[in-house]
């Protein structure tokens, strides 16, 4: 049996756990690194009326697509590796025509391939609005969230609560006038801060009320598998809003049993998007109850694994060959 990997090439250690668990069963495996495609990495696919060939290669190696039997597209970084003096007016169509490419291979020779998971179903789970009626429709209490670029229909919302927290769909930096790079994260407000909101009409922007913590939690779903980390944001000032300010409190994560009723409807949502992988954020109130934030189709889970000896990984390559449950 053979593995393909879509990723790239300063992807985490999890990477290397989930090669290192299917070399062991056996299982030949070859690495795309995305970064280096259309650089160093040739695709080529041919197509006629019988056949239809494609064959990756790297370093001199070539690898006919035909012979591998899974597929665990994790990563797209394509185009990273292009020339840095490539005017941005070639770079960007260079760049969308290897998307194009990579992703039509995936799609077309993949169709009969199992997939870790599908595009497809990344895109459609990837939609903030569909994953919170989604979870709402399950049974998950969800914050009441609004998306818009009106000022007043912001300016309405906000007045409601004691406080908000502002986010986007996408992470992001910002850089500076000193070349300063600053990172996106959400950020709480009381409602006199935001008087001025003139600004949306350039962009509409998510906010929800803002929900008091005990702590938070990060679920790792893999087929029926359920691994859950719990994040004490409430004793760092600075990740007590958005835990991924304050990194030094990964090194405070402890294993967390989730209650059966939450598990249940969190694979629910899983069967509901076609996923086999998901990266799950929820709230725990001080009142007891879970908030459903968020789910992440290809969202981190190392740092959990270390928590449960790697079993994250272990997981991942038996659903990959068919060795555990799997949503197919």
């Amino acid at each position: 049996m053979k593995v393909l990997i879509v990723t790239h090439s300063h992807d985490d250690e999890g990477v290397n756990e989930v090669i290192s668990n299917l070399k062991k069963n056996g299982v030949g495996v070859f690495r795309f690194n995305t970064d280096l495609y259309p650089t160093q990495v040739e695709l080529s696919s041919h197509y006629t009326n019988t056949i239809e060939e494609n064959t990756v290669s790297y370093q001199g190696i070539s690898h006919c697509l035909s012979t591998f039997d899974a597929i665990w597209y994790r990563r797209n970084h394509i185009g990273e590796d292009l020339p840095e003096e490539m005017l941005e007016v070639h770079k960007s169509p260079a760049i969308e025509e290897a998307k194009a490419t990579l992703n039509g291979v995936l799609a077309s020779w993949g169709i009969d391939k199992f997939t870790l998971d599908n595009l497809k179903d990344h895109r459609y789970a990837a939609n903030k609005q569909l994953q919170l009626k989604v979870a709402s429709r399950l049974g998950l209490n969800i914050p009441q969230t609004l998306l818009s670029n009106s000022p007043g229909r912001v300016k309405s919302f906000i007045e409601q609560y004691t406080a908000v927290i502002s986010k986007t769909h996408y992470s992001f930096s910002i850089i500076d006038e000193q070349d300063q790079e600053y990172r996106v994260y959400s950020q709480k407000w009381q409602p006199h801060e935001l008087q001025d909101l003139d600004w949306l009409v350039y962009s509409p922007l998510i906010f929800q009320e803002y929900i008091e913590k005990a702590y938070e939690l990060r679920v790792i779903i893999v087929g029926d598998q359920v691994f859950c980390g719990k994040i004490p944001s409430q004793t760092s000032e600075k990740g007590k809003v958005d835990w991924r300010k304050d990194h030094k409190l990964m090194e405070n994560l402890e294993c967390y049993k989730l209650p059966e009723g939450i598990q249940l409807r969190l694979l629910r949502l899983m069967d509901y998007f076609r996923l086999n992988y998901g990266a799950i954020d929820l709230i725990k109130t001080p009142e007891g109850e879970y908030i459903f934030l968020e789910i992440n189709p290809v969202g981190e889970f190392y740092w959990i694994d270390n928590l449960y000896d790697q079993k994250i990984a272990q997981a991942i390559a038996d659903v990959l060959v068919n060795k555990v449950w799997r949503r197919n």
